[in-house]
């Protein structure tokens, strides 16, 4: 049934054309995993374990989970076929690189809907919200909402920058959920408080948020690069794909921006910019898909800060 329901989805958010290049793009990836557990197989826990991680975080940030439990017959079943669903591929690909026991590993993703959801409650990581600044408050509402546990993902891309592949996988998965947090519309009047015009308004918002995705990645990057110096090129593209996920996810929220609503629709289209974006030579994509939405969210934005009667 959840199958069914996101393949729907699917095509309701994408033309044919996109699903097309969504599913390239896929293939693309997999053939990445099979050439590096070809060539390292210490890869292939690298890949089952992040693989893994990813599944777990899923199930654990989804919105949707109190509702499907109520309302869905079997809903820890239908979960547990989805996540098969997502993983068949990678298995498929270890299983075909001879990585059997990362391969395994991977069935272990059948159990995660019936493991316990954390449910935050309280003030998370109030020493760190205090360093950001008040308007990014995407920012502020994601440290509430995913510590320690975000700080811990950071702080294992820093420590294991020795290791090929993982620090950079991490801070991809840290850049995600930043691109993710951009979802949730503020009300109108913080927008008029916080600058005169959409112009400017986008500027601080886009800007601050490169300022701290900066302060993130560069010291992974960096580390990762002293370890694996031959790589230089490819974490400098990754990097910059971070950065321009994170301004793409700030500018497509405020290009559909609508008071106090959740863009959910906008996932979507995330999700692919992201996929693009941690690819080396491919991360141009989301690039060109940035410029596309820049006079939309100064237009959305102008339209909110100068119509009285909204």
């Amino acid at each position: 049934m959840l199958l069914r329901l996101r393949w729907l989805q699917l095509r309701r958010a994408f033309p044919l054309p996109g699903i097309v290049l969504l599913a390239l793009a896929v293939i693309f990836v997999l053939g990445l995993m099979h050439r590096a557990v070809l060539r390292d197989a210490s890869f292939a826990a690298y890949i089952a374990g992040g693989t893994l991680f990813t599944v777990w975080g899923l199930h654990q940030r989804r919105p949707d989970l109190h509702f499907l439990h109520r309302h869905v017959p079997r809903a820890r079943l239908a979960l547990a076929m989805e996540y098969g669903a997502l993983v068949l591929p990678v298995v498929l690909v270890l299983a075909l690189a001879g990585a059997w026991s990362s391969a395994l590993v991977l069935l272990a993703a059948g159990a995660v809907p019936w493991l316990p959801v954390v449910r935050s409650s309280g003030v998370r990581g109030s020493w760190l919200r205090r360093w950001i600044p008040v308007r990014l408050f995407e920012w502020r509402g994601l440290v509430q909402g995913t510590h320690p546990w975000g700080l811990l993902l950071w702080l294992s891309a820093l420590v294991f920058c020795w290791l090929p592949v993982l620090p950079v996988f991490l801070v991809g998965v840290v850049a995600m959920l930043i691109a993710g947090a951009q979802e949730q519309c503020e009300p109108r009047s913080m927008l008029l408080a916080t600058a005169s015009d959409g112009r400017t308004f986008l500027r601080m918002k886009v800007l601050g948020s490169l300022r701290i995705m900066l302060i993130m990645i560069v010291p992974v990057l960096i580390g990762a690069t002293l370890f694996r110096p031959e790589w230089w090129w490819i974490h400098g593209l990754i990097g910059v794909g971070m950065l321009v996920l994170v301004a793409y996810a700030v500018v497509l929220k405020y290009a559909h921006y609508q008071p106090n609503e959740r863009l959910i629709a906008n996932g979507a289209n995330v999700s692919i910019a992201a996929l693009f974006a941690i690819l080396p030579g491919l991360n141009v994509v989301p690039l060109l898909m940035l410029p596309t939405e820049m006079p939309k969210a100064r237009a959305n934005l102008s339209a909110y800060f100068h119509d009285h009667a909204r």
